[in-house]
């Protein structure tokens, strides 16, 4: 019985978590919605923004077939799943990590602390760009073409491999915001890391075999922000290997725990301004 009813405690803690974050972010919308013409002009920017940033991939297309063992269309699916996880981190945590680290700077956070709801959750879910998520459906759907293009029909196991490497690498991208998040509290300088996070994603667009050496084992299980696209277009490609999809969930894990860890230490210590 006791086990039971700590599920249903922890099943009515998510729940409400996730009411208190869709109701973040539905407030950001609107808020977006207010300006209508700046709203659909920021999206617009954003997908031309990240299919600009394809321009350096035909040029190397261009000179070269196969850029360390992918062709021109399996590097388009790799592009698709790097505009995913761009679109991920501009609309949700980004936004939610500059809004919090604010709060940190100005003491105000106790607004976030004193609501009757899980502190971190409330912290990802302080902001939202909406706008940033045409750069997520522009990335699916030139995957989708792409495929098509290559005559890639992928099965199941594929598609599940694929989630799952997705997920790990969306996992420990929030890991990574949590850490830089507890890190404010004691540097607020850090919190132009959010944009340092948006510079080193752009090595993302390129296959994790392009790199070596030092730069490969850090982003790979120290910043994993290669095998965050990487790992799922492997995946679509029937190329994933079950070492590499076991290794990602680890590090997810691993950076995960330390996140916990890591915030739960920078909460113990937060003194506000009215302290």
């Amino acid at each position: 019985m006791a086990r039971r009813a700590g599920r249903g405690g922890r099943l009515a803690g998510l729940r409400s978590a996730l009411r208190v974050a869709g109701a973040q972010l539905r407030l950001s919308v609107l808020a977006a919605l207010e300006y209508r013409v700046g709203f659909w002009s920021d999206g617009v920017l954003g997908v031309l923004w990240s299919l600009i940033g394809v321009v350096p991939l035909l040029v190397a297309i261009d000179h070269r077939p196969e850029v360390a063992g992918w062709s021109a269309w399996e590097l388009m699916v790799l592009t698709g799943c790097f505009m995913a996880v761009s679109g991920i981190f501009g609309a949700f945590l980004q936004p939610a990590l500059l809004a919090s680290m604010e709060h940190v700077r100005r003491g105000t956070l106790d607004y976030l602390l004193l609501r009757p709801a899980n502190a971190l959750g409330l912290c990802l879910a302080a902001d939202f760009s909406p706008w940033r998520l045409t750069e997520l459906v522009v990335g699916l759907g030139l995957v989708a073409y792409s495929l098509v293009e290559l005559g890639v029909r992928p099965a199941a196991g594929d598609l599940l491999r694929a989630a799952a490497a997705f997920g790990a690498g969306i996992v420990a991208l929030y890991a990574l915001g949590i850490l830089a998040l507890a890190a404010s509290f004691r540097a607020l300088q850090l919190q132009n890391l959010t944009y340092l996070f948006e510079a080193l994603l752009d090595f993302a667009r390129w296959p994790a075999s392009v790199f070596g050496g030092l730069l490969r084992a850090l982003f790979t299980f120290v910043v994993p922000f290669a095998v965050m696209t990487t790992l799922p277009a492997e995946g679509l490609l029937d190329r994933l290997e079950a070492g590499a999809l076991g290794g990602a969930l680890a590090t997810a894990l691993v950076l995960l725990a330390l996140a916990s860890l890591a915030w739960g230490r920078a909460l113990r210590g937060y003194t506000s301004a009215s302290s």
